[in-house]
């Protein structure tokens, strides 16, 4: 309901239809931010530090804040930086380490870490893993899962204002 409430502030014609979808918008660069972020795999703002891309200056903003006031710690083996250092352990265990000392006893698959034999295990019970991207947080609750990284990491929250782009976490705000 609010979302609608909000979109009535919008009140301009909508007249640049999107080519790839039912999107209407008033202006031609909001139209252009839609394609980006909705139709496209290019993701033209980088981060220095990481080199995460993202689809619009905002979101790169967002993230380099992340970074700000926090030790970056780099790969001794390749360009990669990260401000978590547990990240880093894993990137060089799962990028630059041929070792798997962790073996699955069902098939024999291996892993370098535990954790990853921990999370491996659930495909034999059937169970998905979700595993976060942005920390080592793991679930089989996807709607959970979902939930914690958007309130966390990403606020990419699923219900837009389709003038302005303003995230809404329910449909009733």
């Amino acid at each position: 309901k609010e979302v609608q409430q909000h979109a009535l502030i919008h009140q301009e014609s909508k007249t640049h239809q999107c080519l790839h979808c039912d999107h209407k918008s008033s202006n031609s660069s909001d139209l252009k931010r839609h394609i980006i972020s909705v139709h496209t795999k290019d993701y033209p703002h980088k981060c220095d530090m990481c080199d995460k891309g993202f689809h619009r200056p905002s979101e790169l903003k967002k993230h380099v804040a992340a970074h700000k006031g926090k030790k970056m710690h780099q790969c001794r083996h390749c360009d990669f930086k990260i401000a978590d250092p547990f990240v880093l352990s894993r990137h060089i265990l799962s990028v630059h380490t041929k070792d798997l000392p962790f073996r699955c006893k069902r098939c024999r698959k291996g892993f370098r870490q535990r954790n990853e034999l921990k999370k491996h295990m659930k495909t034999h019970s059937g169970r998905k893993v979700y595993q976060c991207e942005y920390c080592e947080y793991s679930t089989t609750d996807a709607s959970g899962f979902k939930r914690r990284v958007i309130s966390i990491h990403t606020k990419d929250y699923p219900h837009r204002c389709e003038y302005c782009r303003k995230g809404f976490r329910r449909p009733s705000e």
